[in-house]
């Protein structure tokens, strides 16, 4: 590139320096990508797919794979600002309701789940405020309650536990002291789950099934969280447990017998 400067009636060209040439080329590049990466962004929040019905209207924010990933805001009938994973609410966020109902804290795959508040504004006055602890989208108290167990059968020991991240799967392992050993004409003291159904919604399909002398092990596979289960045993005893998260559920019950 070059300038023109006038001598004696006659023009002649200026050489304009290397350096300058250079900057403007990187400017004009750097123009150039930033245009390219918001028509990017803009492109993949519109075609970017929310998952839930009373959030679908508009969606502004991180997105993967078509689907709301990370941080970002949907507009519906209700409204929600926060994280996502999969095109769901998943971490902490804020969900309004409506202008004067609006629940702040933590979410897993569109339920609210763990810690947070739920707020009722009110003109001329404060909100009132419910703080405490939620699991498979209901308020459980102020401590955090995953799960409900009751039995016709007395154990002696009950573990119930649900992996750190989200699953859709029940083990449930039945024990006792004695079974029938092995080689031994003696019979001992045989406990194991005969049935396992499911009065709600709540899809059921057997992975696998392990038995030995001592216990009885089964994996099911469950589709639709809080999932309500009915066992029997094979001493005619039952047990039922609700499952309000979604998780990798293992379940070990114990007899000394």
């Amino acid at each position: 590139m070059q300038g023109r400067y006038k001598s004696s009636n006659i023009y002649y060209m200026k050489p304009i320096h290397p350096f300058a040439i250079l900057f403007m080329n990187i400017l004009l590049s750097f123009s150039f990508l930033q245009a390219q990466n918001l028509s990017h962004a803009e492109k993949d929040s519109f075609l970017c797919k929310v998952i839930m019905e009373q959030l679908n209207g508009s969606y502004l924010g991180d997105c993967k794979l078509g689907l709301a990933n990370g941080e970002g805001t949907a507009s519906g009938l209700h409204r929600y600002t926060g994280k996502f994973k999969d095109g769901l609410p998943n971490g902490t966020g804020t969900y309004y309701y409506s202008d004067s109902q609006f629940y702040k804290g933590n979410f897993q795959e569109g339920k609210k789940e763990g810690k947070g508040e739920m707020h009722y504004t009110r003109s001329s006055m404060a909100d009132s405020v419910i703080t405490g602890f939620w699991s498979g989208d209901e308020y459980r108290g102020k401590k955090y309650i995953t799960y409900t167990f009751s039995t016709t059968e007395q154990f002696d020991l009950k573990e119930i536990s649900p992996s750190v991240n989200s699953g859709n799967t029940v083990s449930i392992e039945i024990a006792t002291t004695s079974g029938t050993p092995n080689g031994v004409s003696a019979p001992g003291y045989i406990l194991q789950l005969a049935e396992l159904t499911s009065p709600t919604s709540c899809i059921l399909k057997m992975q696998s099934r392990y038995e030995s002398s001592f216990k009885s092990y089964a994996t099911y596979e469950l589709v639709g969280f809080p999932c309500k289960l009915f066992g029997t045993l094979s001493d005619g005893q039952t047990f039922e447990i609700e499952l309000y998260k979604a998780a990798n559920w293992k379940v070990r019950l114990y007899k000394n017998k």
